[in-house]
């Protein structure tokens, strides 16, 4: 049986930058984006922490081939899935960069849960 690769990939980059950019965030470094009011999108900074290692357990274990590799990945999708919708409604479907970036992360990470679910 084949290893779920692209899905592999997609959650331990996911992974790494969203925990770069919560670093980033509590650090100050980061720039919130114009299109989002400031208290909700700190608001999503503290879940984001949770679901960092989950992103990365799902990597990890689907290398491994494990079956939790593959609840995780659901769950991890569907954690993305819901934050790119939030960020989308958050916006208010304004702001030409946040659209073009929240759009082409929620269609990758669809074709990822997508290729977990096959399986």
């Amino acid at each position: 049986m084949k290893r779920p690769w692209f899905a592999i990939v997609w959650f331990a980059v996911w992974g790494l930058f969203q925990a770069y950019v919560v670093f980033s965030v509590i650090a100050g470094s980061w720039k919130r984006p114009d299109a989002f009011p400031e208290v909700a999108y700190n608001a999503l900074i503290w879940p984001d922490m949770f679901f960092i290692p989950l992103y990365l357990s799902a990597s990890v274990l689907l290398i491994l081939h494990h079956r939790l590799g593959y609840v995780f990945g659901l769950i991890a999708g569907g954690a993305v899935i819901y934050v790119m919708i939030y960020l989308f409604a958050l916006s208010g479907l304004k702001g030409l960069e946040n659209l073009i970036f929240d759009g082409m992360f929620l269609f990758i990470t669809v074709i990822a849960v997508l290729q977990i679910a096959k399986r």
